[in-house]
């Protein structure tokens, strides 16, 4: 199994979710072109963590839906795409302070029924491979 894992380029080596799976979405209008599922869930398996990110087509009219009832879903968390980081603000129970200065959220947790969000990206300071590790040093570790 350890030989076939390089070749594997989206989800965990089985593709296997366990109850005690971390495992958080990637919310985009179109979220399987965003690599950065990718990026991390290799990381994720280098580390040998049980997580896995997971990409989520939303549509526009579908996000308010699916980010609010993420409060009563087993998923941990979710990286939010540009196209609704704005919106995502309004749905979050927490805020800290970079969603704070920046009115945008790209990576929120589930505690228990609860939101908490964060800007990890800072307006384009922290992108691909780095956004990876900031989310695993951050959420999955």
């Amino acid at each position: 199994m350890g030989e076939n894992m390089q070749n594997i380029d989206t989800m965990n080596a089985n593709d296997e979710i366990k109850n005690e799976t971390k495992l958080f979405g990637l919310i985009a209008e179109h979220a399987s072109p965003n690599r950065l599922f990718v990026m991390l869930n290799k990381l994720i398996k280098s580390q040998k963590s049980d997580a896995m990110m997971i990409p989520m087509n939303i549509r526009e009219d579908d996000f308010y839906f699916t980010l609010s009832n993420m409060k009563k879903s087993h998923v941990n968390g979710a990286y939010i795409a540009s196209e609704y980081q704005e919106s995502a603000v309004e749905l979050l129970d927490e805020a800290d302070e970079f969603v704070q200065v920046y009115n945008r959220c790209d990576f929120v947790v589930r505690e228990g029924e609860r939101l908490i969000g964060t800007y990890l990206e800072k307006n384009g300071a922290v992108v691909g491979e780095a956004l990876a590790q900031e989310i695993y040093t951050q959420f999955i570790q």
